[in-house]
């Protein structure tokens, strides 16, 4: 749905210039920002999960590439610029240590 608002970020623009009703719904440039970063923050895992279960019988390999690279992104989400998503991945992060 993120992929698609995006695509739509014009429209969806425009649209809340023309109608007073919408303004309030009308998102700033640092709100786009932020929908493009979590769209890619989220990319990764929906990738991943098409990869698991896409297949009737994902291997090791797959999986253990997979655990590496979610591991990955959480932390390098945490180190990095984006102050608004770390505590959310903080939360990830201890749940994916717990398994």
């Amino acid at each position: 749905m993120l992929e698609f608002t995006l695509y739509y970020k014009d429209v969806l623009d425009y649209w809340g210039q023309q109608d007073k009703d919408y303004l309030i719904f009308s998102l700033s440039d640092e709100e786009w920002r932020n929908v493009t970063i979590l769209c890619n923050f989220f990319k990764v895992f929906y990738d991943m999960t098409c990869v698991f279960f896409g297949s009737k019988y994902p291997m090791v390999n797959l999986y253990f590439r997979g655990v590496w690279e979610f591991h990955n992104v959480l932390v390098d989400t945490i180190k990095g610029p984006h102050s608004f998503l770390t505590l959310m991945v903080m939360q990830m992060q201890e749940k994916f240590n717990k398994y």
